[in-house]
């Protein structure tokens, strides 16, 4: 069933936790790169095999199939989109448009081999963690804030938060040692929820989705005194 849904929360951190959280996903999101890499090549090879000689194979069909089968795991479908764009992509130059040579991306119908830069390292510093196009893991070191933030789609939410980097990031999260004066919360919205506004005065208002810290300790306190 359809559900367009949003989501988005800024949470803020010690010293020590922000740089430890950040270090933490650099490296998660590094070690899934690189078997990402590994497992394009295994696919561009499985691909290769499968079409030689073949008068029109559908490498696309095929290349569906090895990830969706049921021999691969969660992992595995989770780095679709990022093995879609390495074998399948390619980036034409000098295509003109309004008169101008731009970088265009076209499909192709072959595999190519994929290269280990369309799978590179983030590094230590980095401002934002991209999560399949949609969501995102930002952070601010001026502020100590990391902030999560899903764009409204179909089922966004969900997407991001059962992907690899989101299962980890939430994962990272519930170790957080929550100091005095940081946390924060995520607050979201989904269609049916902002429909239902239409029934009753202030209905349909964003909700929030998850409490850490000191938006968790506030919110006990308000349901009676509970610490």
């Amino acid at each position: 069933m359809s559900r367009n849904e949003w989501e988005r929360g800024e949470l803020k951190m010690s010293v020590k936790e922000f740089g430890s959280v950040r270090r933490d996903m650099v490296a998660f999101c590094n070690e899934r790169q690189a078997q990402l890499f590994e497992r394009a090549k295994t696919i561009y090879q499985t691909l290769k095999t499968s079409g030689k000689g073949k008068r029109n194979f559908d490498f696309l069909s095929a290349y569906d199939a090895i990830l969706n089968s049921n021999n691969h795991n969660d992992a595995d479908a989770d780095g679709y989109d990022e093995i879609y764009r390495s074998l399948f992509i390619n980036v034409q130059v000098n295509e003109l448009i309004a008169g101008q040579p731009m970088k265009v991306w076209r499909q192709s119908k072959k595999p190519k081999a994929p290269k280990k830069s369309h799978f590179a390292p983030l590094k230590q510093s980095v401002e934002r963690i991209d999560i399949g196009g949609e969501a995102s893991i930002g952070f601010k070191k001026d502020t100590r804030t990391i902030i999560w933030n899903v764009e409204e789609n179909n089922h966004s939410v969900d997407r991001a938060r059962n992907s690899a980097i989101g299962r980890a990031f939430f994962k990272r999260l519930a170790r957080v040692e929550w100091t005095r004066g940081t946390g924060g919360q995520i607050i979201g919205n989904d269609e049916y929820n902002e429909d239902s506004g239409r029934d009753y005065a202030g209905g349909g208002g964003s909700y929030v989705t998850a409490r850490f810290g000191i938006a968790e300790k506030e919110f006990k306190k308000s349901l009676g005194g509970i610490r």
